[in-house]
């Protein structure tokens, strides 16, 4: 059985065209090509992965002792080369182009998952592109330790006012995703496969991203219909979701 088939449970022929989907080209796209506009985004990703990693780092307690880390979707290794060498960093994704260059990174691919052995599992802007979201997350139950973190980064929300209002966010590409999720939607997964100490948490004041006056101004010139698409940042409209799968209960000796 194939790697991709294994990890994702879907059929082949689906596989086949999601890697197509997520060829060399849409890599390059969204590197920008270079350039002034290039350097400037990637300045802009560098500051959030920053701010994503200082709230990680809050909520795993032991983050400077290391440990195994599971990112799914995890595209050219990016962000886990952000986790330090105390961390063997393993990860799912579909790009033959960015599995190379992950794997170059010191990011292992090709493995047989085991229960009870990440310390965390990472969803980073990918939970909506996967086809079998809900398993996937029941899925990572079983593979976390107790008391391991399941942790969502740069997820739609579609909670939030502006999807509720325009149903559109800026970061959703209809033919890229499964599923559109929100945070009640999260909450209620998370909870009902035995997850617990569920935050959220929704990035928007002082991200890279944020221009607060331009994007209030934008905000009402859709909600008067004098702009039509839905391109700015707001609160809400991207989300952070951190989860503990809950560790077992201790046996207590009964006295006879």
């Amino acid at each position: 059985m194939r790697y991709n088939q294994k990890l994702f449970g879907v059929r082949e022929e689906t596989l086949r065209r999601l890697e197509d989907l997520y060829g060399p080209q849409y890599f390059e796209n969204r590197s920008g090509g270079g350039g002034e506009d290039y350097r400037r985004e990637e300045a802009k990703r560098e500051k959030m992965y920053a701010q994503e990693m200082e709230r990680i780092k809050k909520y795993i307690p032991t983050f400077a002792k290391g440990g195994s880390v599971l990112d799914v979707g995890c595209g050219r290794g990016e962000f886990l080369s952000l986790w330090g060498e105390q961390w063997e960093k393993f990860g799912i994704e579909l790009s033959d182009h960015a599995r190379v260059i992950a794997e170059s990174r010191g990011v292992t691919t090709h493995f047989d998952p085991e229960d009870n052995f990440f310390d965390a599992v990472v969803f980073r802007g990918t939970i909506q592109h996967i086809p079998d979201p809900i398993m996937k997350i029941s899925e990572c139950y079983y593979w976390l330790k107790p008391g391991g973190s399941l942790i969502f980064l740069a997820t739609p929300n579609t909670h939030g006012i502006v999807y509720r209002l325009f149903q559109d966010l800026p970061f959703i590409k209809e033919h890229l995703n499964f599923l559109l999720p929100s945070d009640k939607m999260l909450r209620q997964i998370l909870t009902n496969f035995g997850f617990s100490e569920i935050i959220f948490i929704y990035p928007y004041w002082g991200i890279p991203y944020a221009r607060p006056a331009h994007d209030i101004t934008a905000f009402i010139l859709r909600l008067f219909r004098l702009k039509r698409k839905t391109n700015f940042p707001f609160w809400g409209n991207s989300m952070e979701c951190f989860a503990r799968k809950a560790s077992p209960p201790r046996a207590v000796a009964r006295k006879m």
